[in-house]
């Protein structure tokens, strides 16, 4: 993806912020930069969280339907399926945005199982892993008004902007590949403490039922919040940039440069980006802030940033130190740029979020940039800043900090709803045909866990949860049943008698498939 495409996407961000000549970086005001002879600190270092970050914790917003914590207790089912340590998600029905009255559908889902418990490669060269089923989910649309329909297509799916390359279904129109719109919805999980601190968001919760997404996604206000616009993030704050830091590592365990400032923590919040230390004392308005110092090589150039919203800090000092632990004689040399200037909030977290991406060991596999628009993952980056991070008045434990280098990791890896939208036209009394082909990964236990379940893997379907069409019939069919051995299910399937296709009851919210396979009982 080019550099003039991301910025074309991100239509808020002003010319006068883009210097393309500098690689990507802010102009900067040239009234205030400071060439820092550094002292900076342990291999281990130091988080001084006192009473700063506990006094940010407060109540959780909810997030379509989801709240922190949610889903943690975990009531047995009564149809007898597994709930899965890791819970994959189901998949979804078609569904329309908007008025689909005089429209019909006929569904029929067929999950592939050929070579499964094996990693193989699809045709078009896409990875499967050992869990994964190949899954076509088909539908015949039919007007039966006197009139053409216009159409606005929904279709909805689990996954993580870290693994659409993977997953990302495709869709065909009567036999001819569709275009489609990806629209990403926020976190879809919660949060949750530790023992004794339960209070305290520190655990990704992700969703671990299907009935936490009928508690998601029914009242349709997830939906509204996806296809919304992002926060708008316009107000003016103070960059500091620490660029060209150097340090001679053998004078050191960890180089580390620290600033050091006087903050008033009502009037002034303090996000950073690829910083990994900190010591604050709320009481007296004390705050250090450090990273550790680069050894030549892989985004050996990077700047460190260090945006500061409300007043000003004051009495910074900036000073080296031989490790992470950032304490008094242990000083050393270490060099930087340190540059002051201004910026739009929004503007700096796009270029960072850019900045972040350049890394090659963000994602695993893939070619991400090409998989992820980046207007969309801007737009969930300042959601998960405003529902949980310092955007929010009570940011969670997890967040308190404000590096947004963890903001920005886990908007990647974070479970959410995605949607393919499409525009279709039906011509009065006729009808078109419709595939969504994708691979679903399975819902298991861990290793090691004694649940007496590993080596299962789950798959769900969901009837009509989310859609507005009206099913005259709903039907599955199971492909490559030789891989496998049925543990538990409510479909109906019986390969040993030749029974691999059934007809679903719409009624039924959901539908469940339980696996394992047969060779050596994996």
């Amino acid at each position: 993806m080019s550099s003039e495409k991301i910025y074309d996407a991100l239509t808020d961000i002003r010319e006068e912020y883009i210097d393309e000549a500098s690689g990507h970086k802010l102009r900067k005001s040239r009234k205030a930069v400071v060439r820092w002879c550094a002292i900076a600190a342990s291999l281990v270092f130091v988080v001084g969280i006192g009473s700063y970050m506990l006094a940010n914790i407060g109540s959780l917003p909810t997030l379509g339907g989801s709240a922190v914590g949610r889903g943690s207790g975990r009531a047995n089912p009564m149809d007898g399926s597994t709930v899965f340590m890791s819970y994959a998600g189901p998949v979804f029905p078609l569904s329309v945005l908007g008025d689909a009255s005089g429209m019909t559908a006929v569904r029929d889902i067929a999950f592939d199982f050929s070579g499964f418990g094996e990693s193989r490669t699809t045709g078009d060269g896409v990875m499967l892993r050992h869990s994964d089923v190949r899954v076509s989910d088909a539908y015949i649309l039919a007007n039966d008004t006197a009139t053409d329909k216009t159409l606005q297509l929904l279709y909805p799916f689990a996954g993580s902007f870290a693994d659409l390359h993977r997953l990302l279904p495709k869709v065909t129109l009567d036999g001819g590949m569709l275009e489609t719109e990806l629209i990403a919805g926020v976190y879809s999980g919660g949060f949750i403490g530790f023992d004794g601190h339960e209070d305290w968001a520190i655990n990704l919760w992700p969703i671990n039922s299907w009935d936490d997404y009928v508690s998601l996604l029914a009242d349709g206000r997830y939906l509204q919040r996806a296809l919304g616009d992002a926060p708008v993030l316009d107000q003016v704050v103070i960059v500091y940039e620490f660029a060209n830091v150097r340090a001679d590592h053998t004078q050191g365990v960890a180089p580390t440069l620290a600033a050091t400032f006087d903050i008033d923590f009502g009037r002034t919040t303090v996000m950073t980006y690829m910083f990994n230390g900190a010591s604050i004392d709320i009481e007296s308005g004390f705050m250090r802030r450090s990273f550790f110092v680069p050894r030549e090589g892989s985004r050996y150039d990077r700047s460190y940033y260090m945006i500061v919203a409300g007043d000003d800090v004051s009495n910074m000092t900036v000073q080296g130190f031989k490790n992470g632990g950032c304490h008094a004689g242990e000083e050393m040399d270490v060099t930087a740029d340190v540059t002051r200037y201004e910026a739009v909030l929004g503007d700096i977290l796009a270029l960072l979020l850019y900045d972040y991406l350049l890394d090659d060991w963000v994602i695993e596999t893939g070619d991400y940039r090409e998989a992820i628009d980046m207007a969309m993952l801007y737009k969930a980056a300042v959601e998960l800043l405003s529902d949980y991070g310092l955007l929010y008045e009570n940011a969670i434990f997890r967040y308190g900090i404000g590096e947004l280098t963890d903001i920005f990791m886990e908007t990647l890896i974070m479970d959410r709803v995605f949607y393919l939208a499409a525009e279709i036209v039906i011509p009065a009394g006729e009808s078109v045909s419709l595939s969504v082909d994708m691979i679903k990964a399975g819902s298991f236990d861990f290793y090691g866990s004694g649940s007496g379940n590993v080596g299962i893997y789950g798959y769900d379907l969901m009837t009509r949860l989310g859609s507005n069409l009206m099913f005259l019939s709903q039907s599955a069919g199971l492909r490559g049943a030789e891989s496998i051995e049925i543990v538990k299910q409510n479909f109906g399937f019986d390969p040993a008698n030749n029974v691999l296709r059934v007809t679903l009851d719409p009624d039924e919210p959901r539908y469940f498939l339980e696996v394992r396979n047969v060779m050596l009982g994996r």
